[in-house]
């Protein structure tokens, strides 16, 4: 024979007698399943012979306990930590277990909990998968352990072998202790009635009524506003933990109330009558920040664990609030009852951010909350202060959560369906964008992230141009998400550069890739009827160039509109439609299609972003150059069509004297300058004092923004009245 392996003996040594009993284990497994199905067999035979109806015998859930028993005592020895993770984070299935643990908590069943617990929920998570392996596992091969005789075995084995376990099952689960005992008993009652032939069918239909009726029995202590009372006034002046965690119970009953009929049951606490209920929780909403204050003070925003003596009660005193506050803020649908729960979340976000799962729970609620069109306005500002708030304390993954979240519930919710909506995307948009300037890099990382999927969107449909592809880039989320970005860049980039100079310089190299990408948009489809999407896309560019500095040729774009044939060589069709607003359409619909009154709406907004094309560039030192080919277009088109539009001619002409009044104004500056053409930091700081609003063209720009401003507000108000 040859040399035996070194990892061969140290399994013989470890785990080869562990694995021969798992072995014989299992093969007894096997001899005691077919035995449970031959008494299985012969039992319903005896039903079929004696018409004997089937009542309850309660084996399905002594075999579920039975497995989880033998399961648990399997591992106990080995590793107790993941038996306790396995049953703390079940968040993504349902709430209802870590519920159920929060309320177990608030017991006073964990204040030995240590202050590491919420890394373990953590990990938890990570091994979820295995542990779902590890399940089936069980329910495959354990499960065949639910024997009547077998499972007492396994029951009293775990009293005797393994008492500490025992006594944790006691102390800390003692319901589910209490479940295997019962269910134990009942099984061997049931046993001994199916095996003897003088069972009565009668007796176990009243021993089901009987259950029945005790069952529906309201169970709990009845909350009265004595009760209340006397726990707030215990608060308050000796700070007693214990009337704080009664509080917190009926707190938690109220706030899991049945939909139906306004009670609770299984509950520590009774709750009856919206009297009380709005009592209970007003109660425990106005006393736990301050109670939680002294137990666990808050220093520069943040719970110093380390100062806090009893954090270890506090923490199960924390999940537990927690825990109702959400499921409250889930029930509620009036808008002034939701802002009254996030205005006092918001005191309670230095200890929601001492806890991952509740974290997530709360970031995951406040952007249900964003993007519910339920909501009024103030309910959106609320929710992006306590992101906000948030996202400075939390770690990064609930940054990025954030972060993530709201983009992409505002791209959701970004399809405009009428002109009011605007205003609601709006307001989105510029909470989404105050938050992005929480974390620089976070930022970039999700702009880097997203402007990249936008460019590949547009990059597949220049590929195939299919009607499909060209769908997929002309529509209302594409639009208003290159304006989510365009509007990031242009605020921290532009607005607030100096104010935030890291992230300025964090999100500088995204504006080249994002220009790239809307211009592209632009020339798509270069037809008349996506005129109004052109006019988005420059408006965006505009923005962009103004607030950053950085020249983007768009003149060129905007003279492609002027000399299309509907203005050079089709006649416009005559029509009484009223007239159409823009800013609501990307796509001109059929009806307007050619029409007189769509086409000189487009003129109007053209003649506005060239006059807002002109201004940006201003106080450039090299305008009166610059503007010299786009002056020689625009007087080309308005000898060709200035009797045809005879209106728009004339302002024209206004616009034309106001760039040239503009051209003279640079040139006088420009002659008392003392330093070369080739002096760039010269030419770049020269007039930058200067606004560009004050201006010759920017006056005239300003003065043409307030026109269309009263014109939009007018359209605005005539569609809410119709």
């Amino acid at each position: 024979m040859g040399k035996v392996k070194k990892t061969t003996r140290k399994f013989n040594q470890k785990h080869l007698k562990t694995e021969l009993e798992r072995r014989n284990k299992n093969k007894k497994a096997q001899q005691l399943s077919k035995k449970r199905e031959l008494k299985k067999k012969k039992r319903s035979a005896n039903a079929d012979t004696d018409d004997e109806a089937d009542g309850f015998t309660g084996i399905e859930a002594v075999d579920e306990l039975a497995g989880f028993a033998v399961s648990t005592l399997k591992d106990a020895d080995a590793d107790m930590s993941k038996f306790i993770e396995s049953d703390i984070e079940n968040e993504d299935d349902s709430n209802d277990s870590t519920d159920d643990e929060d309320v177990a908590a608030l017991l006073g069943e964990d204040d030995d909990e240590d202050e590491d617990s919420e890394e373990a929920d953590s990990n938890a998570q990570d091994s979820e998968g295995n542990g779902d392996e590890e399940e089936g596992a069980v329910d495959g091969t354990d499960s065949e352990f639910d024997d009547e005789d077998t499972f007492k075995k396994e029951f009293e084995a775990m009293k005797r072998k393994d008492p500490e376990f025992f006594e944790f099952m006691k102390k800390n689960d003692p319901g589910s202790l209490k479940m295997l005992e019962q269910s134990s008993d009942e099984d061997d009652e049931i046993q001994s009635q199916t095996d003897g032939n003088g069972s009565d069918s009668e007796d176990q239909d009243v021993d089901m009524a009987d259950s029945s009726k005790t069952s529906t029995k309201p169970s709990g202590v009845l909350v009265t506003v004595g009760l209340l009372d006397g726990w707030e006034k215990e608060i308050k002046q000796s700070h007693s933990i214990k009337a704080f965690k009664q509080l917190l119970l009926a707190f938690y009953s109220a706030s899991h109330m049945e939909s139906e009929g306004g009670k609770t049951t299984n509950s520590v606490y009774r709750i009856e009558g919206m009297k009380i209920f709005n009592k209970t929780v007003s109660t425990a909403i106005r006393v736990a920040p301050a109670a939680f204050g002294h137990l666990a003070p808050v220093a520069n925003g943040k719970v110093d664990k380390k100062k806090s003596k009893k954090w270890n009660v506090v923490q199960a005193l924390v999940k537990s609030y927690l825990t109702s506050l959400l499921e409250l803020l889930k029930q509620m649908s009036d808008p002034t009852m939701i802002q009254y729960l996030i205005k006092e979340s918001e005191r309670m976000v230095p200890y929601i951010a001492c806890f991952v799962r509740h974290t997530r729970a709360f970031v995951k609620e406040l952007l249900r909350l964003f993007g519910s069109p339920a909501v009024d306005d103030g309910v959106r500002i609320l929710v992006l202060l306590s992101l906000r708030q948030l996202v400075s304390l939390a770690p990064s993954e609930a940054t990025d959560m954030a972060l993530k979240g709201i983009y992409l519930t505002y791209v959701r919710h970004s399809n405009v369906k009428n002109i009011s909506s605007l205003t609601t995307i709006q307001l989105m948009r510029n909470c989404g964008v105050e938050l992005y300037g929480a974390d620089a890099k976070a930022s970039y990382q999700h702009g880097f992230v997203y402007i990249r999927q936008l460019a590949i969107h547009l990059r597949n449909s220049m590929q195939l141009r299919s009607k499909e592809s060209f769908r997929a880039i002309y529509n209302w989320q594409f639009i208003n998400s290159l304006h989510f970005w365009t509007e990031v860049l242009a605020t921290y980039c532009g607005d607030r550069a100096e104010e935030k100079p890291e992230l300025c310089a964090t999100l500088e190299s995204l504006v080249y890739p994002l220009t790239q990408i809307v211009l592209g948009v632009v020339r798509l489809v270069p037809t008349a009827k996506y005129f109004p999407l052109r006019i988005h896309c420059i408006n965006q560019l505009l923005r962009l160039s103004s607030a950053t500095g950085i020249y983007i040729p768009l003149l060129p774009m905007i003279i492609e509109v002027l000399e299309s044939p509907e203005f050079l060589s089709r006649r416009p069709v005559k029509s009484t439609l009223k007239p159409l607003m823009l800013e609501s359409h990307l796509k001109v619909p059929r009806e307007y299609e050619h029409t007189r009154v769509y086409l000189e709406v487009v003129l109007e907004n053209v003649f506005g972003l060239l006059a807002d094309g002109f201004a940006s560039q201003s106080v450039r030192i090299a305008f009166p150059e610059w503007s010299v080919p786009a002056i020689l277009q625009l007087r080309r088109w308005r000898k060709r069509v200035g009797v045809s539009w005879s209106r728009f001619s004339k302002q024209l002409q206004g616009l034309l004297e106001k760039i040239d009044q503009t051209s003279r104004l640079i040139q006088q500056q420009r002659s008392k300058v003392d330093f070369a053409p080739s002096n760039l930091s010269g030419a770049n700081q020269f007039m930058q004092d200067f606004s560009p609003e004050k201006t010759p063209v920017g006056q005239y720009a300003a003065s043409l923004r307030k026109i269309r401003a009263q014109q939009r507000a007018t359209l605005v108000e005539a569609e809410v009245e119709n």
